[in-house]
């Protein structure tokens, strides 16, 4: 049976990049608000980056630029030097001080609050150093179910499925396929998450008709937006979820992603 599968009353929720509407992305805080908006088991999307001494560490970009006062290269960085930076000034005041956290530490703190994690592999050209650290990590900390890999290199998660065949992995989709069932087989994937653009083309039903977990994806403000020109894009999502075409449901701002769970419950 597959672990990712949901219905109206377990779909899960979850915040890209943390609650990343409302605290700077990637950082414990908005991971924390993430879980105060969305609840227990909330999914906080994050990105796995490594610095230049092995240290597994959350940054989307491949430079501290944007989202800290530093300035460099992760992976040329040692962690020493990444943890002296500032990772929350950049969004606001509120936040100063906050750091950039280690996988290690975002496990615990979601061990002891209750939430779960998408993480998005970055590097994709060190699969014989990162993968075996994956599974050093999960297997010490035994929290292959706080976990799900995602990817946008669909080899990759079949490679990282084969070393830890206890975590889920979902791929994400760029564009549309002509038969996504295929590929998830191929890979060995759990879940697909389909661009929120493309959604109603089918690609959901076709794959759960198959066995997989459907995920999307609100980008921040594209409902408003959308809202502009008379296309309602949270109506569509209630819509979906009603359907059962939905098992999880993330974005910027994880108050929006339990709103339109309480709607489609109605």
């Amino acid at each position: 049976m597959n672990p990712l599968r949901m219905n109206l009353e377990t779909l899960r929720v979850g915040g890209h990049r943390g609650h990343s509407a409302g605290a700077p992305e990637n950082t414990l805080a908005a991971f924390r608000k993430a879980f105060e908006h969305g609840g227990p088991l909330a999914t906080c999307e994050t990105d796995l980056s490594m610095t230049s001494d092995g240290e597994l560490v959350l940054m989307h970009d491949k430079t501290v630029d944007r989202t800290t006062n530093g300035h460099g290269i992760v992976q040329n960085m040692t962690y020493a030097e990444l943890s002296k930076l500032d990772a929350g000034s950049w969004f606001s005041e509120e936040f100063a001080g906050e750091r950039v956290p280690l996988l290690r530490d975002a496990l615990q703190f979601g061990r002891e609050l209750g939430i779960l994690y998408q993480l998005e592999l970055k590097i994709y050209d060190r699969n014989e150093v990162i993968i075996p650290k994956l599974r050093a990590l999960i297997g010490e900390l035994g929290c292959a179910d706080l976990l799900q890999f995602s990817s946008f290199d669909f080899v990759q998660l079949r490679a990282v499925k084969a070393a830890i065949p206890n975590v889920p992995t979902v791929g994400l989709m760029h564009s549309r396929l002509i038969d996504p069932s295929a590929l998830a087989r191929q890979a060995h994937l759990d879940a697909m998450n389909i661009e929120v653009y493309h959604f109603a083309s089918g690609e959901a039903r076709q794959l759960h008709d198959e066995g997989f977990a459907v995920f999307t994806h609100l980008p921040g403000g594209y409902h408003e937006k959308m809202m502009k020109y008379g296309v309602d894009v949270e109506a569509q999502i209630v819509q979906w979820v009603r359907e059962g075409q939905l098992d999880q449901l993330m974005g910027d701002d994880v108050a929006q992603m339990a709103r339109l769970r309480e709607r489609a419950r109605g």
